[in-house]
Formats: C-alpha cells, sequence, structure tokens
C-alpha cells in the first residue's frame, strides 16, 4: 500500500508526565529525561530522542517512538513503540499502542493500525486516550476507499472487524457492490446466515430504493479528524546571484503561503510542503522522487522546475503512484502514457488547440493560414492548430512550417499568399482569401519573425488578422506598425492589476516574507492551492490521481486551471493588441 497521511497527535501527555518521576529510581536518570522531555516539548526532537534512546525504561521508548513519529520517520518510530512491554504501566502502554496505530496509518497500514485501535474497545475506563482511540478506528473506517477496504478485509482475520468493514461501506458504494460485500461477509464470516449481523447488513440493503437515498447522503468519504497532508516540493537550490533565484525561491514561497493559508481555514485538517532540492546531478531528480516516497510519505509533489527533471521524475511518480504537479513544465512529450504527471502550465499544443477554437468558434474565420519556424517549440503549436480548426470547421488552405533560420528570415515568399492585391491574386496559382494567419512565433527568434510578418503585410496592403503565441504579447511594437490591424496571442498567466484578490496576496506575501512577490510566487500559489482544493474535496490521497482532472475551474491569482479530464491545464487565455487599447482579455 502506498496511502501517505498523517494524525496530527493529540498534545495531551499531562497524565503521562505526572507519571514518569514514579518510574525514575535513580536521579541522574530523572534528569536525563527530564531534559529530553523538555526537548520534546521545546519540538527540538532530533536532540530529545538522542537523550531517550540512552534509557531503556517504558518512557522512554515511548518517548523515543513519539518524537520518530514527530520527524516523520514512521518505521523507526514503531520499532521503539512496539518495544513498550504489555506489562509496563497502562497509560505508558496505551499512549505507544495509540502512537503505533497513527504511525500505521501514515504508512498506509490501515489492517494493522484498526486492528490496535479495536483492542481500545476492550478497556474498561474510558479515558481520553481511550476515546481518541476508538474515534480514529471510526474514521479510518469511514475514509477508506474501495480498493484499500478490499485490501484490509482480507488481510485481518477479526470477524468484528471484517463486519465494520462492511458495514461503513454501505452507503459509499452502489446497490449490487453492497449486496457483494454483504454476501462475502456471510461466506467468509458468518456461520449463520440468520446471525444478527447479517441481519443487521441485510436489513440495510432491503430497498434498493432507500438505500439509493442512502448514497446520495453517505456516499462522500471523511477525512479524520487531525489528519495532514503532505506535499512534496520539488526545486533546486541556486545561489542569490543566479537567475534562476527568483523562479525557485517564488515558486517555494508561493507553496508555503497557499499551505498556510489552508491550515488558517482549516482547524480539523492540516497541510504541510516537504522541500527537497533536485540538484544538478544527472540523477538527483530520481533520487528526490525516492526520497519522498520512503521517507516523507507524500501525498502529491509540486514541481520540479523544468520540463527536464519533471521527465525523470513523472517514470517514479508512476511507480510509487504519487501524483505530481508541475507548474512551469510545459513540454508536449512529458504526459505520454504518464497517469500521475499534471501540468499546470499549458503545452504549445494546448495553445495552438486554443487559439483554433478562438478563431472558428468566436472570430467566425473559416479560411486560415499558418507560418511557424520548423524544430521550435511553436511547431507543435502549428500542428495542433491546424488539426483542431479542421475539426471544429475551418480550413487551413496554407500551412508552412519552414527552416526560416536557413532562408535568413525572409517570410515574403510565405506572406505573398495573405495579399490583398487583386494583381498579385491573379498570378498566384494557389491563392485563398485568408481570413486570419497563425505565427506561433517562439524562441530568440520571435521578434525577429515579428517585425518582418508585419512590414510584409502593410506592404502588401493585406488587412488580414494575426493570431499569435505568447511573443507577440512580449514583444514592444511600434504603435504605427500596429494600425488598426486586429492582432490576437495566447497567454498562460495573466496578472489583473486591479484585482483585489491580487492586490490582498502581494500584501500578505510581503508581511510574511519581507520581499515582494513576482509572477512566480502567484504561480507557486495557484498550484499549490488548486492541489489543496482538489484533496480538501476528495479527502483520500489515493483518490486524487482520477480527481485532479476532473476538478472544477480554479480561477487564480494569475493562471486559470481546468485539466477537463486530460493532464494538461486545458485554460489558454486569448488577449487582443491594439494600438489604441494596448493588452485586453479577449475571451
Amino acid at each position: 500500500m502506498h496511502k501517505k497521511t498523517t494524525i496530527i497527535y493529540r498534545t495531551s501527555f499531562i497524565a503521562i508526565c505526572l507519571s514518569l518521576l514514579t518510574f525514575v529510581s535513580v536521579e541522574v536518570k530523572a534528569q536525563s529525561f527530564e531534559g529530553g522531555l523538555s526537548l520534546y516539548e521545546e519540538a527540538q526532537y532530533t536532540k530529545a530522542v538522542v537523550i531517550f534512546n540512552r534509557l531503556n525504561s517504558p518512557e522512554a521508548k515511548l518517548f523515543s517512538g513519539k518524537s520518530y513519529f514527530s520527524m516523520g520517520k514512521y518505521v523507526r518510530a514503531k520499532d521503539y513503540l512496539n518495544s513498550v512491554p504489555q506489562n509496563a504501566p497502562k497509560d505508558i502502554y496505551l499512549e505507544a499502542l495509540y502512537t503505533s496505530s497513527l504511525s500505521d496509518f501514515q504508512l498506509g497500514h490501515f489492517d494493522q493500525a484498526l486492528t490496535k485501535l479495536l483492542q481500545f474497545e476492550n478497556e474498561q475506563v474510558k479515558t481520553q486516550l481511550v476515546t481518541d482511540a476508538l474515534q480514529l478506528y471510526d474514521e479510518i473506517l469511514n475514509f477508506l476507499t474501495l480498493n484499500q477496504r478490499k485490501d484490509v478485509y482480507q488481510s485481518v482475520t477479526s470477524k468484528r472487524l471484517k463486519f465494520d468493514l462492511v458495514k461503513t461501506a454501505l452507503g459509499k458504494v452502489n446497490y449490487s457492490t453492497a449486496r457483494l460485500l454483504i454476501n462475502e461477509y456471510k461466506e467468509t464470516v458468518a456461520e449463520d446466515s440468520l446471525s444478527s449481523e447479517v441481519q443487521e447488513l441485510q436489513s440495510m440493503v432491503s430497498d434498493s430504493l432507500n438505500y439509493a437515498m442512502q448514497i446520495a447522503f453517505g456516499r462522500q468519504l471523511e477525512a479524520p479528524e487531525g489528519i495532514t497532508y503532505n506535499i512534496g516540493a520539488a526545486l533546486p537550490e541556486y545561489d542569490t546571484g543566479d537567475r534562476e533565484f527568483d523562479i525557485s525561491q517564488g515558486l517555494y514561497f508561493g507553496y508555503l503561503l497557499a499551505a498556510e493559508e489552508y491550515n488558517q481555514h482549516h482547524n480539523d485538517k492540516k497541510a504541510f510542503i516537504r522541500y527537497k532540492n533536485t540538484g544538478a546531478e544527472t540523477d538527483s531528480s530520481e533520487y528526490v522522487m525516492t526520497d519522498f516516497a520512503w521517507n516523507y510519505n507524500v501525498d502529491a509533489v509540486l514541481g520540479p522546475l523544468f520540463s527536464e527533471p519533471a521527465g525523470e521524475m513523472s517514470r517514479l511518480a508512476e511507480m510509487y503512484q504519487i501524483p505530481m504537479l508541475a507548474p512551469l513544465a510545459n513540454s508536449d512529450t512529458l504526459n505520454v502514457d504518464n497517469p500521475y504527471l499534471f501540468q499546470a502550465n499549458p503545452t504549445f499544443a494546448s495553445h495552438g488547440k486554443k487559439m483554433a477554437r478562438f478563431a472558428v468558434n468566436r472570430l467566425n474565420m473559416d479560411t486560415l493560414a499558418v507560418l511557424a519556424e520548423r524544430n521550435s517549440l511553436g511547431e507543435a503549436s502549428a500542428f495542433a492548430f491546424r488539426e483542431e480548426a479542421e475539426k471544429n470547421g475551418g480550413k487551413v488552405v496554407h500551412f508552412f512550417v519552414e527552416d526560416l533560420e536557413s532562408e535568413g528570415y525572409e517570410v515574403a515568399e510565405y506572406t505573398k499568399y495573405l495579399t490583398a492585391d487583386s494583381l498579385k491574386i491573379d498570378s498566384l496559382g494557389n491563392y485563398h482569401n485568408v481570413d486570419a494567419v497563425y505565427a506561433p512565433f517562439t524562441g530568440q527568434a520571435a521578434p525577429t519573425l515579428i517585425d518582418l510578418l508585419l512590414i510584409d503585410l502593410e506592404a502588401t496592403d493585406s488587412p488580414v488578422t494575426v493570431l499569435g503565441s505568447q511573443e507577440w504579447g512580449a514583444t514592444p511594437i511600434p504603435e504605427d506598425r500596429l494600425g488598426d490591424r486586429r492582432i490576437y496571442f495566447s497567454e498562460s498567466y495573466y496578472i489583473n492589476s486591479k484585482s483585489d484578490k491580487v492586490d490582498q496576496f502581494r500584501q500578505n506575501f510581503s508581511g510574511r516574507f519581507g520581499i515582494e512577490a513576482n509572477r512566480f510566487a502567484m504561480i507557486g500559489y495557484d498550484a499549490a492551492t488548486y492541489l489543496l482544493q482538489t484533496l480538501d474535496r476528495v479527502k483520500n490521497p489515493d483518490l486524487l490521481k482520477n480527481a485532479l482532472s476532473r476538478q472544477p475551474l480554479y480561477e487564480g491569482l494569475i493562471s486559470n486551471i481546468r485539466f477537463d479530464g486530460t493532464h494538461v491545464n486545458q485554460e489558454v487565455k486569448i488577449f487582443r493588441l491594439s494600438a489604441d487599447n494596448g493588452i485586453q482579455p479577449a475571451n
């Protein structure tokens, strides 16, 4: 199993701490334990565990385990917690048993966690710890997915636990599945088909209509109170003088602020960002993903920074079944056959598809041309544009994806087909009255190509509309060259300077980190918030992979995110560029 959820530990240790002195016979030992306890209460777990590990008393083993648990080292924690003997004072033993069950839950060992928690039902005195344990038992039962429930059912031997697994599934699964689970229980557990347990289960599915009403109100899983979601942040570490430093720092601080705001609005659940440096070595991305899976038990990963390390990490993301949301990577080849990788930054193909739908459906254009540089990132946009335009009823009559660099970026050979000059029209054997040309120029050559294309269109007196890539919005174009031509371009990110939400974020960010928020801080905030909102909706991280692709539209600070059943964000924005109004949203 790969469930990786933490329970926030209930910090009521007064009774235990008061009883500790009765087990200390040597003054030096007492001082050592009290020193460790003081460090533990100050959250200095690494130092505290050094002291506890020197001692061999039940309470020392308990607090060694609790210290490792607080550090997220759950396997090591269980080693110490399970070594607390049953003949230890009851409050010490039960505290160890409860914390061990929390570790099992964190590791996804739901069968072991539930088996341990069920033992608390035998306690006659219902202390707060016993009450918490029994509450957690019920909460885990209502948290499990059907597949997790199956694994636990097949692993445990307790008839009571099997009964509870089936009973708490009813109302969360459809009618036929509910009847199947009851039959399974009758065959594997119940010796008498008329037993009270079987009768109770059958009464819950006696009427399909009433059962349908149960599903309507009880299908949603519930997260245990105090659940913590662990989110990995895979980012490279740069020196402050490096160009990429502001990118990495902005994303990370954006993640942190999103998690902190989530925690402020949720008293019963928390989210923590676990940072790991992806480094510069070729194998560092794979190492980070393994570290997240083995040592941090993360529910999802935000990052990495660019497409190449994202590709390296995605293979292990699939192997460990950990969803990965990349905020910046926009390669069109990353998502091939990988169900665990999600790209919050739309790909170049996504830009092409969006612009095609905009041209055909919004601008009512049906005759189009394409001009792009071969082997550039815009090439993927060009092919996607043609396919999507023709799918929506348009026709691409001229499709030029050429090695423009080798031709000295001379585009007149292609723009002649966009002319409105009747004399030139007559001389062309393959002429169509083109409504628009899609020119997804990218890279260093983009400003040059933009300038040359506009010069040629002006020289030939062509009124054709220009549809462009993000570079059209980033390249300064003289007003006289823009004229009254309609120019539209696609963009992944846009900051509304008049937005109250953006202003509030900037204030919160500068107050929290002491620096101004850059665009990458907003990108990181949007990606982390989208992920946390999805977790908040589905409760159980095992459902996250499928839920991310179906999460409703998120309208963020700088980007909108909606995967629309895919693994690439489909929310590309379209803007109009004009001499009179500058850049304005067009969709």
